[in-house]
């Protein structure tokens, strides 16, 4: 029943919001959510029957959506074509393949569009993915732009959480705007720290980042995926 729920309150803030794009649609459900049940408990995931185990980001997505909330996000993370034309690119898609997204690419993607640093991982989308592959010593860089959607001055200070024998760098740590569609860019940095813990290959583990003042909480998840078995020393030593 998720996807009614969900079309129905895009539905609603497309109706309040007649200039906001699919994607500032998107973000206002996604960094609004509650990353609780509506009883302040931890949701769960009933997939497979067993309803004692914890959901994650993987099964939950943002959280549990809140309509009166993503009404007013504060800010959101807009894209669009060209974005996802970037996202295609760094994908590695062929010419022909693009034609079939976008029929004036006569050319394909050429080389500045399909090397974007970060990747496919730098789409500006309002949830964080951070592949760990043994490479880069244990390093990925990520940047983001969000869009403030209200008139009025505000600041907004960072907050964020990650598991165990990881870093993370925010920078700035605090945006401030002073009116309406103002954008503004932030860069996050993980990285591993050196606690000799070692994961399995394909190990998921998760934090957020927040942006927030007395009267919003802009909330992404952040998924993170060990794709190698290297414990932290080993990746820490890629990098000497």
């Amino acid at each position: 029943m998720a996807c009614p729920h969900v079309a129905g309150a895009s539905a609603l803030i497309k109706k309040a919001h007649g200039d906001w794009t699919p994607a500032m649609v998107r973000s206002a459900l996604m960094t609004t959510a509650a990353p609780l049940d509506k009883n302040g408990r931890d949701i769960v995931d009933s997939g497979d029957g067993a309803a004692t185990i914890d959901a994650t980001p993987l099964a939950a997505g943002a959280g549990l959506v809140l309509p009166r909330l993503a009404m007013h996000p504060g800010l959101v993370y807009d894209a669009g074509t060209h974005d996802y034309e970037d996202f295609l690119c760094n994908l590695n898609y062929t010419a022909e393949q693009m034609r079939q997204f976008v029929p004036e690419m006569s050319t394909g993607c050429g080389g500045a569009r399909s090397g974007i640093p970060g990747g496919v991982a730098n789409l500006k989308y309002p949830s964080f993915v951070v592949v760990f592959d043994g490479s880069n010593g244990g390093v990925r860089t990520l940047m983001r732009t969000v869009t403030k959607v209200l008139a009025k001055p505000e600041t907004y200070n960072v907050t964020f959480t990650a598991p165990g024998g990881v870093a993370m760098s925010v920078t700035p740590t605090a945006l401030e705007f002073k009116g309406k569609n103002e954008k503004r860019s932030y860069t996050v940095e993980f990285s591993i720290v050196a606690q000799g813990k070692v994961r399995s290959a394909g190990t998921w583990e998760f934090g957020h980042i927040s942006w927030e003042n007395r009267k919003h909480r802009v909330r992404s998840p952040v998924a993170f995926n060990w794709q190698t078995c290297l414990n932290d020393q080993d990746l820490l030593a890629v990098s000497l």
